[in-house]
């Protein structure tokens, strides 16, 4: 019988790269907003953002990241909850 992974701390590890991740990414697009463009543009194929960017504040910044970690943490649960079926 193979190993099965723990749902909670699949789910938690998740939202935990999920948080950091996102600050990192949201104090990158504060510091360098034009670069961060210019970039998320190539990590993107090419398609032109510019007509979709917004100038990011705070609020929104933190309405992400709980709205992200959350999403994060469901997802990771449901995958433990799904691997854990297959490995039987």
């Amino acid at each position: 019988m193979a190993n099965k992974l723990s749902e909670k701390g699949i789910a938690l590890a998740s939202a935990a790269l999920t948080a950091i991740s996102y600050i990192i990414c949201f104090a990158i697009v504060l510091i360098f907003k034009e670069s961060s463009l210019k970039f998320f543009n190539l990590f993107f194929h090419g398609i032109d953002l510019t007509s979709l960017a917004t100038t990011p504040n705070l609020v929104n910044g933190i309405v992400g990241l709980i709205i992200s970690t959350i999403v994060a943490y469901a997802y990771g649960w449901i995958f433990a909850i799904t691997y854990n079926k297959f490995v039987r």
